[in-house]
C-alpha cells in the first residue's frame, strides 16, 4: 500500500531519497519540476490550501502555493527541483534525487529532523 510521505523541510533530506512505487510525496514547496532523463515519478501541483465550509462552499487562501505533490509512479532514478520561498520575488531552489524501488512493507524515515 502506497504512504503519503509529508517532507517538512526538503534541505534536510538525504539524497537520494528512497520511497517505493505508489507513494506519494507533500512537499512544502510553491513549486517543482522533473529534470529532462529522469524517470518514475510525477509531479502533481503546486497547489493552494482550501477547505471545504459548513454551507458546502470552498474557501481558497489568497497568495503563493504552497503544496506540491510527487507520486512514485514505478522504479527508477530521478532529479526534482523544489522552488521555495516568495515566487515572484525571492524564489529559492532545492535538488532532491528520488529513489524509486521495489515496494517493501515497511522501511525507515525518509528524511531526518536537522540537528
Amino acid at each position: 500500500m502506497g504512504r503519503l510521505i509529508e517532507v517538512q523541510q526538503g534541505q534536510v533530506c538525504s539524497s537520494p531519497l528512497g520511497v517505493q512505487p505508489g507513494d506519494v510525496l507533500l512537499f512544502h514547496a510553491t513549486g517543482a519540476r522533473v529534470r529532462p532523463g529522469s524517470e518514475g515519478v510525477e509531479i502533481l501541483g503546486p497547489f493552494l490550501p482550501a477547505v471545504l465550509g459548513d454551507n458546502g462552499e470552498i474557501l481558497t487562501a489568497m497568495g503563493a502555493p504552497n503544496t506540491v505533490l510527487l507520486r512514485a509512479l514505478r522504479p527508477g532514478q530521478a532529479t526534482i527541483e523544489l522552488i521555495s520561498g516568495d515566487p515572484w520575488h525571492a524564489p529559492r531552489s532545492t535538488t532532491l534525487e528520488i529513489a524509486v524501488g521495489r515496494p517493501s512493507p515497511a522501511g525507515p524515515a525518509p528524511c531526518a529532523a536537522p540537528e
